[in-house]
């Protein structure tokens, strides 16, 4: 089936060079001509994407398949949101790709075979950068014989507890995710989380109505080549306090509405509790260094917010 998927890659950052290569893992595809677009969105980065992509003026038959958005910046969830509205009506499967990321060339291949075998959220195995162990072994909560094979040995229906999965060790990275855009029309990234839980609880509001969920065991992706700015957070900086900020909010978000099991439900609350302390801790350490920016921060998310003021109170059973 051609033109069947479209890839997603939202993009800002600093460091030249990177969206050439995740661009060009895409090109190297043994699955290419079932792609539609490759929707590259600029959410206003610092580092153009008009300008890497220019440099693949010796690619054309991945040049035409390049849609090109430029945007105010927004955020990463934005970005994303407006690259799924961008994929045509025609187009069956989403295949997301973060700018510093790449993939193995039999990516697309199998998580279509996956899909194509009755599920409609898939994802793959991955390490990050200075890996070698992917990310399944190294989590330790999924274990492949533990879920029906697929068509090939690599290929598994996912048969565990998603919500577990996805809250409390999620494995599930943003650049192995594909998914049927036909059976999620409605689904977004929720762009009020600008730093941590936007893709989490993307993957909870698809698989509360899912047909099936299938992941590929094998690596096929490789992620976090170079400063990925969506998520870099410095110890003893206003970048961290914000996005311990985001992770308490998600995980307050978490507990006041997704359903999910008693021991589920402790881990959370404990993984809250654990963010609550990083961010103390963390401004603590820009109070020594005399970073007043940080004591700024406490006052506007302590005012303003109520997760975080029930979290920072520990007002949370």
């Amino acid at each position: 089936m051609k033109n069947s998927v479209s890839v997603i890659i939202p993009f800002y950052q600093r460091s030249m060079g990177l969206l050439k290569k995740a661009l060009l893992s895409v090109a190297q595809q043994s699955a290419f001509s079932q792609i539609d677009k490759v929707i590259v969105v600029d959410d206003g980065s610092p580092i153009g994407a008009r300008e890497e992509i220019e440099q693949l003026n010796n690619n054309q038959p991945l040049l035409e398949k390049i849609q090109l958005i430029e945007k105010p910046n927004g955020g990463v969830a934005s970005a994303r949101n407006a690259g799924i509205d961008a994929v045509s009506a025609e187009v069956k499967y989403v295949a997301l790709l973060d700018p510093d990321d790449v993939w193995l060339p039999d990516h697309l291949e199998l998580a279509l075979e996956a899909l194509r075998s009755g599920s409609d959220f898939h994802f793959n195995n991955f390490t990050h950068i200075g890996q070698t162990v992917g990310a399944f072994e190294r989590a330790g909560y999924i274990t492949p014989s533990e879920h029906p094979p697929l068509d090939n040995e690599y290929n598994h229906t996912y048969k565990g507890d998603i919500v577990r999965q996805i809250t409390t060790a999620n494995v599930i990275g943003a650049s192995s995710v594909i998914y049927d855009i036909k059976k999620h029309k409605d689904c977004r990234f929720k762009t009020d989380f600008q730093f941590a839980g936007e893709d989490y609880l993307m993957w909870l509001d698809i698989t509360r109505n899912t047909d099936g969920i299938s992941f590929t065991n094998k690596i096929t992706t490789h992620c976090g080549e170079g400063i990925n700015l969506f998520s870099g957070a410095a110890w003893c900086s206003a970048h961290l306090s914000k996005r311990l900020f985001d992770e308490i909010n998600y995980r307050y978000f978490l507990l006041q509405n997704i359903a999910m099991t008693e021991s589920n439900r402790r881990r959370v609350v404990e993984m809250l509790f654990d963010n609550r302390n990083a961010y103390i801790g963390n401004l603590q350490s820009m109070l020594k260094r005399l970073k007043l920016s940080g004591i700024v921060l406490l006052l506007k998310h302590f005012t303003y917010n109520k997760p975080f003021r029930d979290t920072f109170l520990k007002r949370i059973k």
